[in-house]
């Protein structure tokens, strides 16, 4: 699949994932996969300017920049607009299950709301959010546009797929390859 949005894009692709763990897993997976893939995974904790220089590195010379969703690299790097394409998100950011979020589950639940209810205001808003906002980062003006492929199951769920910014909604399933080269080629899908 990555080789596929490489191929269509041109240029890097953005890679949006959950977590650190999860980032440097894919990374090796790709280098052991498709090692003539240039795969550049975002860097922990940096000032502004090594955040605004590894992007403009990495867009140079890498084929994928693996980022993390809730990072400041997704939520506050303005530089991506226009320069990427093709994107992906893997999967909603959901807060990692701990002893803090299940209390603040709990509490929700305690103060009158369902389980339910209080599993999308504790882990599905505050996940989905981090996926609408950097996927946000790629459309900055008038004229930018991306190609986004939503990797998971979870987007095509109705309590997942209503918390997509509307532009997002629109889109529709792939379930293989070939369906999946055939929207790469098209060429009004691009939001």
């Amino acid at each position: 699949t990555l080789a596929s949005l490489r191929a269509a894009a041109g240029g890097a692709v953005a890679v949006f994932l959950p977590s650190y763990a999860y980032a440097e897993a894919i990374q090796r997976e790709a280098v052991a996969v498709a090692p003539h893939l240039r795969v550049a995974l975002q860097p922990r904790a940096r000032d502004l300017a090594a955040q605004n220089a590894w992007v403009e590195e990495s867009l140079r010379n890498a084929d994928a920049l693996l980022l993390v969703l809730g990072s400041s690299f997704t939520e506050g790097i303005d530089s991506l607009g226009g320069r990427v394409t093709h994107a992906m998100a893997v999967g909603p950011a959901l807060p990692e299950v701990n002893a803090v979020q299940e209390a603040r589950l709990a509490e929700a639940i305690s103060a009158g709301l369902t389980r339910e209810e209080a599993f999308r205001r504790i882990y599905q808003i505050p996940g989905m959010t981090k996926v609408n906002q950097a996927l946000g980062r790629l459309v900055r003006a008038p004229g930018q546009r991306a190609r986004v492929l939503l990797h998971c199951q979870r987007f095509l769920e109705p309590d997942y797929r209503q918390l997509l910014a509307p532009e997002y909604q629109a889109g529709r399933a792939i379930a293989d390859e070939k369906e999946l080269a055939a929207w790469l080629e098209e060429t009004n899908l691009s939001l």
